[in-house]
Parts: C-alpha cells; structure tokens; sequence
C-alpha cells in the first residue's frame, strides 16, 4: 500500500512539475492557446468570478494586458484514486508567486489553486477546476 501511494505521489509531482511550466508559459506568451488545458465542463473562480467552462473564460482572459508570471512555489497532492501504480489520477495542485500586467506598475501576489484530472485522450492532465486570487 505505501508503494503504491508513493507512486501516485511521484506521477504527481511530475505531472504538476510540467503542468506549472506550460501553464504559465502559455498564459504569458500563448494565452489563445490556454484554452486547450481545460474542458467545457472546467469550473473557474478567478479573483472572485466565476466562470462556468472555458469559453467564457477564454473571452475573459485574452482580454487581460500581457503578463509576466513568477512561479515562487508549488505544491500538489494526489486525490485518492482507483488507477493502477504509474497511471495518473487526479491531484490537487496549489501555486504562489507574482505576476505583473503590463498595464500594471508593479507585480501582484497571487495564489491558486487547481484540481487537475487525466486525460486518458493524451495521457496529460486537464484543468477540472481553477481557483485564483490576488494576495
């Protein structure tokens, strides 16, 4: 049982390790492309609004001035699951750090917080439900 649990927490650390990547690459420098982490279904609250799939969200986001994101820290936690050892389940996924708007003169603190579940299609992960908030 404890090697198994292990396991569910390696394959989502590394899930998580290159979710955090893409995901604020993508926001920074491809955001029409973000849509593609997230499903009809996604539920969003950014900064206190809410969003109920991505399209509405999409029309939110690309509206945003450029970003700059600084990722200060990250850490998730696997959700308990019936897939086998090595398979990813879905996991809890909480980020820190700053971000800066172009049409902003300084960097704001920023929490969020994702649930992240597979996607058996690819073998990635999807947003199942986003949680950000200015600090």
């Amino acid at each position: 049982m404890a090697d198994s649990l292990k396991e569910h927490v390696d394959t989502s650390s590394k899930g998580a390790d290159q979710f955090v990547e893409i995901y604020y690459k993508l926001f920074d420098t491809q955001r029409p492309v973000l849509n593609r982490l997230y499903r009809d279904s996604s539920a969003i609250l950014w900064n206190g609004n809410a969003y109920s799939g991505i399209t509405p969200f999409a029309e939110f986001y690309n509206k945003l001035s450029s970003s700059e994101h600084t990722v200060n820290a990250y850490d998730c936690h696997p959700l308990p699951t019936s897939t086998a050892p090595g398979t990813p389940g879905s996991m809890i996924l909480n980020v820190s750090g700053f971000v800066k708007y172009s049409n902003e003169s300084t960097a704001r603190h920023f929490s969020q917080s994702f649930i992240l579940s597979p996607d058996p299609s690819n073998g990635s992960f999807y947003v199942w439900s986003d949680c950000f908030r200015f600090v």
